[in-house]
Order: structure tokens, then C-alpha cells, then sequence
């Protein structure tokens, strides 16, 4: 039995049989095999609303958000009236980045029916991308009333807490992480810590999530040692140099994940849940509390140039790599002025960028020096300054307190909060923000106006 040719007409099937095929693949989580039936299905009857309606669902769920976009268009064009349509609607908008259209769309959706508590959840979500951070809590609490209440519903309402400065709380229910599917608990033996006395006890903190989390938040062991406890941390292994190095955690016993047994312990806690368990929101970082290996690479300042880092990308895994990554080529106007020498800490395959579109002569490429955190952190400390998109970089200049321009997406993470060009959790960071979503034009504008400043003022 040969395969139909691209330009074969679609088999006869019966639509509603082949429509059930599509769902209980899409519910199966075999969403390009889901799409694949839509297409089919659209193909022989483009009038079809609800195929166009799940086909753009099932495209966001695998990161096609511009056709996801236009198939659920499509969709509610042909069932105006459909509030689930229009929430789905909705949520792709925001995904793309066209947030005043998806709250248009959410409260479409609440407008044809308001017993849904997801739909209203859903326009809390976009409330907090647009900043209306009390909207969103309201948005929250109120389908929470509504009996929708789902593990991610406690987990956004905690970041929006957390966005509004509001640690204590945020950091209170930032334990409703472990319940979302993204999370992923280190499932260790022995009792967790839950905030008791711990004098005399070996408590064992490990590292959760990213290389930038851990660095902000290894800040908390010594005030865990300062109770009597003795500390091992589990991190990540190109992490292990650096944090060995730095005065701040002599004593504490640092192990790589993965490459070295841990030793005896009492107590287990994961890092990020210290702000809540020691009762301390914020630690500040007003003195570096990480030192890079005096052994480790370092430039030469030989030129009266100013000497600025860049890192323009994050990890494309990142769920919202795609809102705070930029181009190599949207830092062009800042590699324009002269004085400046530039120097790429940037890894992974976005670091290839520099030497195939040619900017490799106005960058020097520091990969080859770089074979874990102790190198980017004694290169930074050479360094006048980093510029950086919101990345663990980020979190290393902070940490070694040395200056630190990082660009910041329209909808923030948590952690730097709203409205404001400095940071509680580093003090030698300034903020520069979107002002629109995904346009970093008008960012590295005001970025060039300052270091244009900073060369003036003789750097």
C-alpha cells in the first residue's frame, strides 16, 4: 500500500469519526500527530470550526504560536459565540506577545460565560503579564471561589506576589511548585527541613532549578551556618569551583550533583525554599559574596577602551526563552561606538552567531577560556561592565557585585519585580526594561544612550 502524495485529495473519512481521532490524540499528548488530522479534516471541509479551534490549540502546545494564532482566528470567525474559543484565543495571543488582544479575548470569553473559573484564571495570567498585578490576584482568588483550583493557579498567584514585592507571601506559597508538572522535587531520603532548630544538625540544601536561581540564592547558607548547623550544598557541577572558592561558604561542604556521594545528613531542604523556612524574604548582596579563583582567566587591561561582557541569549529550554533572548544583531547600534572593546561570554549555539554573521571582529570571543563559572566569574570581575539578557550571567556580575546592565522582557520574571531600574537583590544592577512586548529596539537605544554616557564620563 503506497503513501499518498502531497497533491492526493484526502480520503473520504467520516469527519466526526476522524475529528475523535484528532482529540484523543491531542489528549494523548501527540499533538503534531493531532495537527496532522486537523489539516485533513480542514483540507475537506475548511468550514469546519472546530477543527480550526483545536488544531490552534494543539500548534501552542507545540511552540507554533503564530499558526496557533491564526488557526483559532479562524475558529472563533466561524463560532463567534464560543467562550471556550475565545479563551483558547486568548491564551495564544499572550503567548505571541499580544497581550492587550488577549485580555480583549479572555474577557470576550467571560462575557458569553462567566461560571468558568479557567477563563478567569486566564485573564489573571495576562493581567499579570501587563503589570495590573492587584487585577491579577483578584483574578486569582476569585476562580479559586469558583472551585478552579489547580496547582498552577497557587503557583501564579505566588509570582504575582512575588512581582509585587510581596517575598514574604510569594516565598510562602512559592512551595505550591512542587505540584505543577515543570517542577521536579530531588526525592531525597530523610526528613525534610521545616524550619525548626537546626543547631548541631548536618542540614543538606540542593540546588533546584536553574545556574542563575542557584547563584541568587546560595546567598542564604551562611546565615543557615550562622545557626549551628553544619551545611552541605548540592549544586550543579559548574558551579562547584566558584562557590569553593568564595570566602563566604568556608565551611560549608559543596558537592557536585550527579559526580560526588553525599555525605550524612540529618535534614534535607531545597534552596529556593530557604527564603520562606528561615523567615528571612531577602538577604541583600550589598558586598560581593561570591570570588572567583585567583588562578582563573583574566584580561589584560591594556587599552584606555572601556571593556563591556555581553551575552545576548539564554537556553533555548527556557520556557520564556523566546521572550527574553535577542538576536545578536539587535545589539548592533551598541558594537557602532567606538572606545568600546566588546568581549562575548555568550555559550551554546547562540555564540556561533558572532563568527557567521560577521561580527566576530568587533567581539572577542571568550569561549575557549571558559569551562565553568569560576572562569565567567574572574572574566567578569576584569570587566568595566556586563550587559546581559536576563541570564545566569545576570545573577554572577550581581553576585560579585560588579556593574551589570541586564535587559529585562515586558512581562519580568518574578524576581526583579515591576517599574523600577534597580533591584533589591543585587546593588550593583540596573534594570532596563521593554517598554513594549518583544521589542528590544527602544531598550538597546537607551542602552547605547548610556554607555555613550559612561565612555564620556571616561568609563
Amino acid at each position: 500500500m503506497s503513501d499518498e502524495s502531497e497533491n492526493t485529495p484526502p480520503r473520504q473519512v467520516d469527519r466526526e469519526t476522524a475529528f475523535r481521532m484528532a482529540v484523543q490524540q491531542q489528549q494523548a499528548g501527540n499533538g503534531a500527530e493531532a495537527v496532522r488530522i486537523y489539516e485533513r479534516i480542514l483540507e475537506a471541509d475548511s468550514g469546519f470550526a472546530p477543527a480550526w479551534i483545536n488544531c490552534g490549540v494543539a500548534l501552542r502546545s507545540l511552540g507554533r504560536f503564530e499558526a496557533g494564532v491564526a488557526c483559532l482566528q479562524r475558529g472563533v470567525a466561524l463560532k463567534p459565540e464560543d467562550a471556550g474559543a475565545r479563551s483558547n484565543l486568548g491564551n495564544a495571543l499572550r503567548a505571541v506577545g499580544r497581550l492587550d488582544e488577549a485580555r480583549d479575548s479572555h474577557l470576550a470569553a467571560i462575557e458569553r460565560d462567566s461560571t468558568v473559573g479557567s477563563f478567569v484564571y486566564n485573564l489573571g495570567l495576562v493581567l499579570r503579564d501587563l503589570g495590573d498585578l492587584d487585577g491579577a490576584i483578584e483574578r486569582f482568588d476569585s476562580a479559586e471561589a469558583m472551585g478552579y483550583e489547580p496547582a498552577e493557579l497557587k503557583w501564579d498567584r505566588a509570582l504575582a506576589f512575588l512581582l509585587r514585592g510581596d517575598l514574604a507571601r510569594g516565598f510562602d506559597e512559592y512551595r505550591w511548585r512542587w505540584d505543577i508538572p515543570d517542577a521536579k522535587p530531588r526525592n531525597l531520603d530523610g526528613p525534610e527541613w521545616k524550619g525548626e532548630d537546626i543547631a548541631g544538625k548536618t542540614l543538606l540544601v540542593y540546588a533546584e532549578q536553574g545556574f542563575g536561581d542557584t547563584i541568587q540564592f546560595v546567598r542564604y547558607l551562611p546565615l543557615l551556618a550562622g545557626q549551628g548547623a553544619t551545611i552541605v550544598f548540592e549544586c550543579q557541577s559548574p558551579l562547584v569551583r566558584l562557590f569553593q572558592s568564595s570566602p563566604n561558604f568556608e565551611g560549608v561542604t559543596i558537592v557536585s550533583r550527579d559526580v560526588d556521594p553525599l555525605p550524612a545528613y540529618d535534614l534535607q531542604a531545597a534552596l529556593l525554599s530557604l527564603p520562606h523556612l528561615t523567615g528571612v524574604a531577602l538577604v541583600p548582596a550589598d558586598t560581593p559574596y561570591l570570588v572567583p579563583p585567583a588562578d582563573r582567566p583574566r584580561i589584560a587591561n591594556r587599552f584606555k577602551n572601556v571593556h563591556v561582557g555581553l551575552v545576548w541569549a539564554g537556553k533555548p529550554s527556557h520556557r520564556n526563552d523566546r521572550n527574553r533572548s535577542l538576536a545578536l544583531s539587535d545589539l548592533a547600534p551598541l558594537l557602532e561606538l567606538p572606545g568600546v572593546h566588546y568581549y562575548s561570554l555568550q555559550l551554546g549555539d547562540s555564540a556561533e552567531t558572532a563568527a557567521a554573521s560577521g561580527f566576530s571582529v568587533l567581539i572577542r570571543d571568550w569561549r575557549s577560556v571558559i569551562t565553568d563559572f569560576a572562569d565567567s566569574a574572574a572574566l567578569i570581575g576584569s570587566l568595566d561592565l556586563l550587559i546581559t539578557a536576563d541570564t545566569a550571567p545576570a545573577h554572577l556580575a550581581g553576585a560579585l557585585c560588579r556593574p551589570v546592565w541586564t535587559l529585562i522582557p515586558f512581562a519580568p520574571d518574578w524576581r526583579w519585580q515591576t517599574g523600577r531600574t534597580d533591584t533589591p537583590w543585587y546593588s550593583t544592577m540596573t534594570l532596563f526594561r521593554q517598554t513594549e512586548p518583544r521589542r528590544w529596539d527602544d531598550v538597546v537605544l537607551r542602552l547605547r544612550a548610556a554607555l555613550e554616557a559612561r565612555i564620556a564620563e571616561g568609563g
